[in-house]
């Protein structure tokens, strides 16, 4: 059996983001014309519809990463961590990658200049906010965190150039007693 490591992806979460906008837009459809009385907000199972939202969109963010960057990344076990207050952070997906997997995405992204600008970057300390990362640890991939930032880079260039309208995934209805 593969060695595989739990990994977060940081998507952009769903609160208040594209990715909302996205569900609330099917369930909107459903119910526009009231030939699906049942998807309505108050009976849609949110936990579940975005379990599936993040299964289609690992699927397409595997598949990008492959055409991009020429590595087969499996995701696997898929979560959705989400904060008990959205003042600090916000939703991210957690995935069990193969550790021979992250190598060589890893390998292959610290010889992307954009890349390794965004680490500098993301690892930068400034007035009211310090780095628990610097540059030379994020890069040496200390803690095993270089995935982290990776995955980062890539979800936000997936993001900005993805159609969003290609993800299929099912609305879950709360069960009716």
């Amino acid at each position: 059996m593969k060695n595989n490591n739990k990994v977060a992806i940081q998507f952009g979460g769903f609160y208040e983001s594209i990715h909302m906008h996205n569900v609330d837009s099917l369930i909107d459809i459903y119910n526009s014309d009231n030939e699906y009385p049942e998807y309505n907000f108050d009976n849609v199972n949110f936990k579940k519809t975005y379990l599936n939202y993040i299964n289609s969109y690992c699927s397409h963010l595997s598949d990008y990463i492959k055409s991009e960057y020429t590595a087969d990344i499996n995701f696997k076990n898929l979560e959705l961590n989400s904060p008990k207050y959205y003042n600090y952070s916000t939703d991210k997906i957690l995935a069990n990658i193969s550790e021979k997997q992250i190598k060589e995405l890893n390998s292959l992204m610290i010889k992307d200049v954009l890349f390794l600008e965004f680490l500098k970057e993301r690892t930068k300390s400034y007035d009211g906010y310090h780095s628990f990362y610097t540059y030379e640890t994020a890069l040496n991939n200390k803690d095993n965190i270089l995935i982290m930032y990776v995955l980062e880079y890539i979800c936000d260039k997936f993001n900005e150039n993805f159609y969003f309208g290609d993800l299929e995934f099912q609305i879950e209805l709360k069960k009716v007693a």
